[in-house]
């Protein structure tokens, strides 16, 4: 059936959230566990760095990359997705998240990542919806009418973990990223079979294009950068129209 792959997907971000947010608990109460969010935030950039590395690399035509990266991050700069995310997550931390400041142990967060809603939804959201699987994967269940959704189930169990370390870290905001999660990957499920005259030749590229994202994003959950990911979405689009004329 279509769609079950993605309700499942954002399904296990919730509840990857929530058991990350029990676990940060736990690590609060334990001074020798209390850097392990940070620790495990590193160990998943690097392997997230990797996996953007080598999805880049099946690349077949370089300059649709090229070109759709430059294009796509000078048109999110001029729209800043990347502010409309970070209200966005502003938005709903105002809503549903009742903030108290900890002044009465100050050194609480020492050796931690600092919590933080907007930062815990955006990069979630990122990290689980511009990755290859979640394009190709989404891509195979719309064209096979939900038949074909391996792929998408592989990315749950990605997912969970991701949603258990970012929630752990940053907070409960990796929660809410499963609204996005939902959207994103429903929109390209139920819009591929009826533009699936348009994407042959291009799914590889648009999926090298999603893991160069991917590798930039790893890069900034490992402190190296801080580039505007969310800026670089339109990019991933762009190789649909290029290679008709490439």
């Amino acid at each position: 059936m279509i769609l079950q792959a993605t309700i499942l997907n954002a399904l296990v971000v919730i509840v990857g959230s929530i058991a990350g947010h029990f676990l940060s608990k736990l690590f609060d109460k334990r001074p020798r566990l209390r850097e392990l969010p940070s620790q495990l935030m590193k160990a998943v950039s690097v392997v997230v760095i990797v996996i953007g590395i080598s999805g880049a690399l099946e690349s077949e035509k370089p300059i649709v990359l090229l070109i759709s990266m430059v294009v796509g991050t000078l048109v999110g700069s001029l729209i800043d997705i990347d502010g409309l995310f970070e209200r966005l997550g502003k938005f709903m931390e105002r809503k549903f998240v009742k903030t108290k400041e900890n002044t009465t142990h100050p050194m609480l967060n020492e050796g931690r990542v600092q919590k933080s809603f907007s930062k815990a939804f955006v990069s979630t959201a990122l990290t689980c919806c511009v990755g290859a699987l979640s394009i190709t994967g989404a891509l195979e269940s719309g064209l096979s009418g939900g038949a074909e959704q391996g792929l998408l189930y592989t990315k749950c169990v990605l997912d969970f973990i991701t949603a258990i370390v970012f929630s752990s870290a940053y907070g409960l905001g990796a929660a809410f990223a499963s609204i996005v999660v939902l959207l994103y990957q429903g929109i390209i499920e139920l819009g591929a079979s009826g533009l699936s005259v348009f994407l042959q030749g291009s799914i590889t590229e648009i999926s090298a294009v999603g893991s160069v994202i991917v590798c930039a994003l790893g890069l900034n959950m490992i402190g190296a950068t801080k580039v505007k990911i969310a800026n670089m979405l339109p990019a991933i689009f762009l190789p649909i129209l290029l290679c008709l004329f490439m």
